[in-house]
């Protein structure tokens, strides 16, 4: 075992994250990529690990869940009634925290951990942008977008006190990083639920390309929530303005949202059933990455926020370059890797043009189909949160373990509640 490992042998790594936990009367229930983020960080962190969450008022989603017992999770759970703050008897046993730091109600953990000798670390997807730009679209009115906006203003406040006072920070994203990279190790990583073996292989692209080639169609597609920060309201108008450019094409959307009704009307008003198709909500593994594996050509992405969606690498892991608005978020990829295309955010027509040229230029869409995939590839699900622990142990590594005698004892296995 090597010496990072070997200071935290049989030590506890403690998760605080921002989705809460469900009971349905006989088990608990977790969302299912929380819960294979869980199982993964359990199996490379050297010791055990124990998550903190709170039981969620919210309906039960219905679809992307996992019960959960001691038969079937390989980490600890410590669950909190709804509103239920951690509290320092909630650390007890931990050598390192990892708490979600776009949660306003952890963001005294830092101090906290502090006061025990915890390292600490908080994981950020959000920057004040992406947070303004949601409240704006989701207002009823300009006072109370003011009264968000302030509200936001005041939280950010607050979360760089906290991020001041952390041991380092995990940044979700290259805009999220960029604008919180001067705090205290601060690292990025990207969201993906993709492992390395479903990662498109270099022979279904080059089938896909020969199908392309063959039928001069161009296929586009979209997934995720429908809803306006996703720019889900501007994927029929795109198509329309295509119809009028006269590209032979067709669009796939994938999934279910608030802009659903008003797409449906909108495809059939236009007329345009024969390019556009709503699939409703699929299975990721099952039905969505076989589909665009095999055959989508284009990713829409018209993001209006700056959020560091996992559909970017998960796209990619496909094999499909995206054309898609320049938020922060896929700017930032695109200094990366040559995976794509940007246009100015909310321009319909500048995304029309560039896809207009794409469908006389297949090689184009070919090179960056592989370009994505071999960016993918080398950030997978188990490679990224490989890192991520690395991240950890060199933070718990740098300081030793510098508990306090205030340290409570450590809490017992299992699901406990809190």
């Amino acid at each position: 075992m090597n010496t990072m490992a070997a200071n935290v042998k049989s030590r506890t790594l403690v998760v605080v994250p921002s989705v809460r936990i469900w009971f349905d009367g006989t088990d608990y229930v977790l969302d299912r990529k929380y819960f294979d983020g869980m199982q993964l960080y359990a199996r490379l962190w050297p010791g055990r690990v124990r998550c903190i969450m709170s039981v969620s008022s919210a309906p039960m989603p219905a679809f992307g869940l996992v019960s959960v017992s001691l038969d079937n999770a390989l980490f600890d759970i410590t669950v909190l009634e709804a509103g239920e703050p951690v509290r320092a008897e909630h650390l007890g046993d931990a050598v390192a925290v990892l708490a979600s730091g776009d949660s306003h109600d952890h963001l005294h953990l830092s101090r906290l951990c502090r006061m025990l000798g915890v390292k600490c670390a908080y994981i950020i997807e959000y920057i004040p942008e992406t947070r303004y730009q949601i409240a704006a679209l989701n207002a009823a009115n300009r006072l109370i977008a003011m009264r968000r906006a302030l509200y936001i203003w005041r939280g950010e406040r607050c979360r760089q006190r906290a991020f001041a006072c952390a041991d380092g920070i995990q940044a979700n994203g290259i805009a999220a990083f960029n604008h919180y990279k001067s705090y205290r190790r601060a690292m990025f990583y990207f969201d993906t639920r993709v492992v390395a073996d479903q990662c498109v292989r270099v022979e279904e692209i080059e089938q896909r390309t020969a199908q392309l080639q063959r039928s001069r169609t161009l296929r586009l597609a979209f997934s995720g929530r429908l809803a306006r920060m996703k720019g889900a309201d501007h994927l029929v108008p795109l198509a329309a303005r295509l119809r009028e450019l006269g590209v032979n094409f067709t669009l796939d959307i994938f999934g279910a949202g608030d802009q659903e009704e008003a797409m449906r009307a909108a495809i059939a008003r236009l007329d345009l059933d024969a390019h556009v198709t709503l699939h409703g909500v699929v299975d990721f593994e099952k039905a969505l990455l076989p589909a665009l594996k095999s055959r989508i050509d284009l990713f829409v992405m018209l993001h209006r926020q700056s959020d560091p969606s996992c559909t970017y690498l998960e796209t990619l892991a496909c094999g499909v370059p995206i054309v898609g608005y320049d938020n922060r978020a896929f700017a930032g990829l695109l200094e990366l890797a040559d995976v794509g295309w940007s246009a100015p955010m909310n321009d319909v027509r500048a995304v029309a043009d560039i896809i207009v040229r794409l469908s006389g230029d297949f090689g184009e869409i070919r090179r960056k189909s592989l370009s994505g995939a071999h960016f993918a590839r080398g950030h997978g699900f188990e490679a990224e949160f490989r890192r991520r622990i690395d991240h950890l142990l060199e933070m718990v590594d740098a300081g030793g373990d510098r508990r306090t005698d205030r340290a409570i004892g450590a809490q017992g296995d299992g699901i406990t509640a809190g």
